[in-house]
């Protein structure tokens, strides 16, 4: 049985995957399986990930009908062998010492999740960071879910992160959902464990893309932060009720989020719109203040107390 299991979603890869899979393969930890699960691509991935397969028999290939990321992710977790699971994503790459790096600070404090900073990159432009010294923190269940909803040091993707089978094991990713579904999963982890174990060596590479999700223009997906961010507020204040201004916060700044990139499209999705309107209206800012950008919250007061500043501000921001 493989100390790690790491599952890898593929869906048209065909120019990444390679790349991913040998990152892996140099790992200076050896005791690890892949799970490559082809989610339906319709270019060249699965004959890549065929070939891939014949270099190394710890190396695995599922195929399934095009179910989406969270699907993927679901049928690898399923069939891992591994004491510990990590989800990587096919267009990103590892730093030779990141599994050996989070498997060895995560049995030294006895961490459920070991979690290490990432490195950013533009497509091409990717170097290896010589990690100096692998100084680390722990944190608490309640710091985590702190720095989740802050947007510091913990990234809400699932990809820099190793989680003890344990923990996930009865946890599955949202199906059917675009966005954020990684970071909700993340959340449902966190509150089962005591501790998180947190390295800042950047030893994951996080390929920024011209044609990734996050860049490209408005869509309906973006209302599944909506979705998440309603459901964290409500089950952090049930499980952790001390939290309920930074819960508040980021259930506020989702709505701010997305109104702010539906502005445009505002005519089209109008239900929604007035939707998100009255939410922001109706939660209250008192006592988060210190978490908004005086931006945000300028925009924020705008909406809940001079609706037309804030329309006039948009359409000056948009045509500048």
């Amino acid at each position: 049985m493989p100390e790690v299991s790491v599952i890898i979603p593929v869906y048209n890869a065909e120019k990444y995957i390679k790349d991913c899979v040998r990152s892996i393969l140099r790992q200076s930890f050896e005791d690890f399986e892949v799970i490559i699960v082809n989610d339906g691509s319709k270019d060249k991935s699965q004959e890549i990930c065929e070939n891939l397969v014949c270099m190394d028999s710890r190396l695995r290939l599922i195929e399934q009908e095009n179910e989406g990321v969270s699907a993927a992710r679901n049928r690898g977790k399923n069939i891992a062998n591994g004491e510990y699971i990590i989800f990587i994503d096919a267009d990103d790459v590892l730093h030779p010492c990141m599994l050996e790096s989070l498997l060895l600070q995560a049995k030294k404090t006895d961490s459920d999740i070991s979690v290490c900073a990432v490195n950013k990159v533009k497509e091409g432009s990717r170097e290896i960071d010589k990690i100096e010294k692998a100084s680390f923190e722990v944190w608490s269940t309640e710091e985590a879910l702190i720095y989740l909803f802050q947007g510091v040091k913990i990234e809400s993707g699932v990809w820099n992160k190793l989680f003890h089978r344990s923990v996930v094991s009865e946890i599955s990713f949202y199906e059917g959902k675009k966005i954020n579904e990684d970071k909700y999963f993340l959340f449902k982890t966190l509150l089962k464990v005591d501790k998180v174990v947190f390295t800042p060596a950047r030893l994951y590479d996080y390929i920024q893309r011209e044609d990734s999700v996050t860049k490209q223009a408005f869509s309906e997906r973006w209302f599944d932060i909506l979705f998440f961010s309603e459901r964290m507020y409500y089950e952090t204040i049930q499980c952790f009720p001390q939290l309920e201004l930074i819960a508040r916060f980021q259930l506020l700044q989702a709505n701010y989020t997305v109104l702010r990139k539906t502005f445009p499209f505002r005519k089209i999705h109008n239900d929604i719109y007035q939707h998100i309107y009255n939410d922001i209206k109706r939660i209250k800012i008192k006592g988060i203040e210190k978490y908004l950008s005086k931006q945000q919250l300028f925009g924020i007061y705008c909406i809940k107390y001079f609706w037309p500043g804030y329309v006039l501000m948009r359409m000056i921001s948009m045509n500048s």
